[in-house]
């Protein structure tokens, strides 16, 4: 796809090629990142390809293409591609300094909305390791009661985060902190202040590592996904949190990786004093998120 090649090629033509490129590299979702990385290489909306296929594409704009189709084939991930990632009906800008939202994490974002639904008056969200802020804007655009303080230790994230913000219109609703560690901002100044402590921590153990998608392991930030020995470092030290924070009404919501959701609400319950654990599938079956009310007992 050089300018050396004949512009005569359509948009059917360069979005079959492309397809076909990426399922001869295993892409499992091959013709769907074929629309999405032609569209942004034309600058155009994806439905537009559809009613334009028998355009010629361009030699410069067969140029654009190139990078984006041999850097998908090698595995990075098309929102790296692109710069941005849809996660609840909001686009999100994205880079290599942030997780890659997943949909998994929209049911955390539900179970949240569906808890503020029973809250009276301004709901206090702390999100803990905002990462791209994906959980708390979610949460604020949704709910104009919500005022959402987002915490991470990676100043290149808070960056990408405050953009987030700012593209949104969610200034005065969204805070944005750096700390050290997830306990360096002083929980002690939010005692019994926190009606929803959210988190989507890295938890993913050394036992686990191998299993991950190479695309993780090469191009998204090790930090928002590995989790030491175990995966539990950073749960236990959520429990210890939320003991603090919680106000009386206050719960928090963590999403889990495969098999984890048992363990997380029995460190809840013992490290955090917190009440019995609730626990939502995602779409597969799997338990994704572990919810956790103050113990009033």
């Amino acid at each position: 796809m050089s300018q050396s090649q004949s512009p005569s090629k359509t948009v059917r033509d360069v979005l079959g090629g492309m397809a076909g490129y990426f399922r001869a590299r295993g892409v499992e979702t091959a013709r769907l990142d074929a629309e999405i990385l032609l569209a942004h290489a034309l600058q155009v909306r994806r439905m537009d390809l559809y009613i334009t296929m028998e355009r010629p594409v361009s030699p410069s704009e067969l140029d654009a293409v190139r990078p984006l189709m041999v850097s998908r084939g090698e595995g990075k991930p098309v929102a790296q591609l692109t710069g941005t990632k849809e996660f609840y009906s909001l686009s999100l800008r994205v880079n290599e300094h942030v997780l890659v939202p997943r949909p998994e994490t929209e049911i955390l974002v539900d179970e949240a909305l569906a808890r503020i639904q029973h809250l009276p008056g301004p709901i206090f969200v702390l999100d803990l390791g905002t990462g791209s802020g994906c959980i708390g804007i979610a949460l604020s655009s949704q709910c104009e009661r919500c005022r959402v303080v987002g915490v991470d230790i990676s100043l290149d994230a808070l960056k990408i985060a405050r953009q987030n913000v700012r593209d949104h219109d969610l200034e005065a609703r969204v805070h944005l902190v750096a700390s050290r560690s997830l306990t360096a901002f002083s929980p002690e100044r939010l005692r019994g202040k926190v009606d929803l402590l959210v988190s989507n921590p890295p938890y993913v153990g050394d036992d686990d590592l191998d299993a991950v998608d190479d695309s993780v392991r090469r191009y998204e930030p090790r930090g928002a996904w590995a989790a030491g020995p175990d995966g539990y470092i950073y749960y236990k030290q959520l429990a210890e949190i939320a003991k603090i924070v919680l106000s009386k009404r206050g719960e928090i919501l963590v999403e889990v990786g495969h098999k984890m959701a048992s363990r997380v609400g029995e460190i809840f319950v013992a490290r955090g004093s917190l009440g019995p654990p609730q626990i939502t599938k995602d779409l597969a079956g799997i338990p994704r998120v572990v919810r956790s009310a103050r113990d009033s007992s």
